[in-house]
C-alpha cells in the first residue's frame, strides 16, 4: 500500500488530553454496556480490515488508494482532470476512515470509538450520532486538504482516528466539568506534533495531526446542531 498517515500513538496523545474514564463517568454508564450504532461502524471497520489481510496484495494495494484520501488526487477529481479510478475517489473523505494500516492501528482506534462512541451515541441517539461522526471525518480530511494547500505534500490517510477526534471534542460538550484545560491540550499536542514532525516512520508521518485537530473542533464546535 502507499505512504499513509496512522494513528498509531493516538493513545498517548489522547490521554495526555484528559483523564477518558472520568469524562465517560460523567456522561454514560460503561462503554462496554455499548450501542448500536458503535457496534456496527466496529464490525465495518473489522471486517474491512479482515478483507484486505484475505485479499491478494495487488487487491489489497489497489483498495487502500482508492479507499484512502489523498489530497492531490481528490482535487484532481473534482477539478475535472480524472484518472484511471474516475469518481471513485470523490468519497475518499468518507472511505479513508474505514480502512487502517494495520491491526494495531485498528484495534487502537476501535478501542477509542467504543469508550467515546457509546458516550456521544446515548446522548444524540443513532441518526445524528452518526450523521456527526461521517461529518467529523469529512471534517478531518478537510483539514488535510487545507494542509496540502500550504506544504504540497503527497500522502494518503487512513484511519478513523479523525472522526474518533471529533467524538472527543463531543464527551468534551457532554461532560459537566470544565473542559477547557483538555480542549487545549488536545490543540497543543497535535501542534507540537505537526511543527516537529514527530513521531515519524522514516519519511512517512505517523500521526495526521492535521486530521485529528479539523475532526476535534468539528464535534466540540458542531456539537449542538445534533443535540436535541
Amino acid at each position: 500500500m502507499a505512504p499513509h498517515f496512522t494513528s498509531t500513538y493516538a493513545t498517548v496523545k489522547l490521554q495526555a488530553a484528559c483523564n477518558t474514564e472520568m469524562f465517560l463517568t460523567q456522561v454514560s454508564s460503561p462503554a462496554f454496556n455499548t450501542t448500536p450504532t458503535v457496534l456496527i461502524l466496529i464490525a465495518i471497520n473489522v471486517g474491512v480490515h479482515l478483507l484486505r489481510m484475505l485479499l491478494p496484495g495487488q487487491w489489497d494495494a489497489i483498495l487502500g488508494f482508492v479507499g484512502a484520501f489523498s489530497p492531490p488526487l481528490w482535487l484532481s477529481i473534482v477539478m475535472g482532470e480524472g484518472n484511471h479510478w474516475g469518481y471513485t475517489l470523490l468519497l475518499s473523505p468518507i472511505f479513508y476512515a474505514f480502512l487502517h494500516a494495520d491491526l494495531l492501528h485498528l484495534v487502537i482506534n476501535m478501542g477509542f470509538l467504543l469508550a467515546f462512541g457509546t458516550a456521544v451515541e446515548r446522548r444524540l441517539g443513532q441518526g445524528p450520532f452518526l450523521a456527526l461522526y461521517i461529518l467529523c471525518a469529512v471534517c478531518a480530511a478537510g483539514a488535510s486538504l487545507a494542509v496540502y494547500f500550504v506544504v504540497f505534500e503527497q500522502t494518503f490517510m487512513v484511519g478513523a482516528s479523525g472522526a474518533i477526534s471529533g467524538l472527543f471534542g463531543a464527551v468534551l460538550r457532554i461532560s459537566t466539568r470544565k473542559t477547557w484545560t483538555a480542549f487545549a491540550a488536545f490543540i497543543a499536542i497535535n501542534l507540537v506534533i505537526g511543527y516537529t514532525g514527530l513521531p515519524s516512520m522514516g519519511s512517512v508521518r505517523a500521526v495526521a495531526w492535521e486530521a485529528h485537530i479539523g475532526g476535534f473542533l468539528a464535534g466540540y464546535l458542531l456539537f449542538s446542531l445534533f443535540d436535541a
